[in-house]
């Protein structure tokens, strides 16, 4: 019963991240997601758009399509410009030197790095930010790993080293050398407190507005 719930639960996740980047993802693979959780956005990606997902993560904690490439904080296991498209959802927060992940990804990628974050503004948007991060994070693991819905010798890896706000975020991509072409926001809560902003980069040698990123835009 409960496996089934956190199933519905994280299927209708997937969906909503992947409608919210849809208009950024390439017409042909492969596609390299990068803290990839328990695989459901690549699966529904592979499914629907026949996509090839390559999914790699720091620790194996899947439910559905294949086991993740393990990778350590360094460098991909990767030749330059491989993938069409590199997904990084909800992942930045984790990493020891977020700027190394993201130069890593631009170097693997020919295509956009599709960026989808939780950004907080004021106090009541860090407080908030903060529960949802225990709740879908720490608390999510273990209870799943109770109940066998993720594998027994599962690791949490899933350290929040930090919480970003918009122009926090700005700083770490322009650091990086990507540039924004593109965004997309669901709003969590009023007055932009708490938004998930999906973004398409791309290196600045590449930043040149493209129509198949989509428009800029709010949900």
């Amino acid at each position: 019963m409960l496996t089934t719930l956190f199933d519905a639960v994280m299927e209708r996740r997937a969906r909503q991240l992947m409608e919210q980047v849809r208009a950024w993802l390439p017409a042909e693979g492969p596609v390299l997601d990068l803290g990839s959780g328990t695989g459901h956005v690549s699966d529904l990606i592979q499914h629907e758009l026949g996509l090839d997902v390559v999914t790699a993560d720091v620790s194996d904690i899947h439910i559905v399509g294949p086991a993740p490439i393990l990778i350590a904080d360094g460098v991909l296991p990767c030749e330059d410009n491989t993938f069409s498209a590199t997904l990084l959802f909800f992942m930045l927060a984790y990493p020891k030197d977020p700027g190394a992940v993201l130069t890593e990804a631009a170097r693997v990628t020919r295509g956009p790095i599709i960026l989808v974050q939780s950004l907080y503004s004021g106090r009541v948007g860090y407080a908030w930010h903060r529960l949802r991060e225990f709740v879908w994070t720490i608390a999510a693991f273990h209870v799943s790993k109770l109940i066998g819905y993720v594998p027994a010798d599962a690791t949490f890896a899933m350290h929040t080293r930090r919480f970003y706000t918009d122009e926090e975020l700005r700083r770490e991509l322009h650091a990086a050398g990507l540039r924004i072409v593109s965004r997309r926001e669901r709003r969590v809560l009023p007055r932009r407190r708490l938004v998930v902003a999906g973004l398409a980069l791309v290196p600045p040698s590449l930043a040149v507005r493209d129509p198949s990123y989509g428009g800029q835009g709010n949900d």
